[in-house]
């Protein structure tokens, strides 16, 4: 249950704020949102504060001030991509590519809270990561900014790597042997014995 997750996303960040976006609320901890369930309708900061333990005397300091979501009529297609990447501080970020072929993170915890939505898919708009089922945004997920030239340079080492251990197989769990069909490498071995024979 998304709500469920985001109470305690909120409690741990000690940041409770109702989002209203499109006719509903979203319950936000500052970086990440997830819907509030029909069921709970209504819902307002004072009842996450109440729901996850904070006392009245505590409440000031988590709960900051509802807030409008604009609405977003653009959206591009957002993929992740198979790798996520651990930085040294031990956070996990998952990479998006856009169509464009351009790539923004997000923390891969914060993709946790929707695991259990079915058949979600991802978009990118105003500058935000929407997760939606079918047309219905469920929540939205602040992307991080991080430094892009020590990405980039971790990737260009990765790369150059990479390519060498492919060309000694070294680590290689496929193995990339190149398939022919029998009749074919049969006609190429006989034309390297004419050549052989012919020096």
């Amino acid at each position: 249950m998304i709500l469920s997750k985001m109470l305690k996303q909120c409690k741990k960040n000690k940041h409770i704020k109702i989002v209203r976006y499109g006719g509903y609320d979203y319950l936000s901890d500052g970086s990440v949102a997830g819907v509030i369930d029909a069921d709970v309708d209504d819902w307002t900061a004072e009842d996450c504060a109440a729901a996850i333990g904070i006392s009245d005397d505590e409440r000031d300091k988590y709960i900051f001030p509802p807030a409008e979501f604009p609405n977003v009529t653009k959206f591009e297609d957002a993929v992740p991509m198979e790798f996520s990447i651990e930085l040294p501080s031990g956070t996990v970020i998952q990479p998006f590519m856009l169509v464009n072929k351009r790539v923004f993170f997000v923390q891969s915890g914060l993709l946790d809270i929707f695991d259990d939505v079915k058949n979600k898919r991802y978009f990118f708009g105003h500058d935000t990561l929407f997760i939606m089922r079918d047309v219905f945004t469920v929540g939205f997920i602040n992307p991080m900014r991080l430094n892009l030239n020590n990405l980039s340079a971790y990737a260009a080492d990765l790369l150059t790597g990479l390519n060498a251990s492919e060309e000694a197989a070294f680590f290689d769990a496929g193995g990339q042997m190149e398939i022919k069909e029998p009749v074919e490498a049969e006609s190429e071995d006989k034309s390297d014995g004419q050549g052989a024979s012919s020096d």
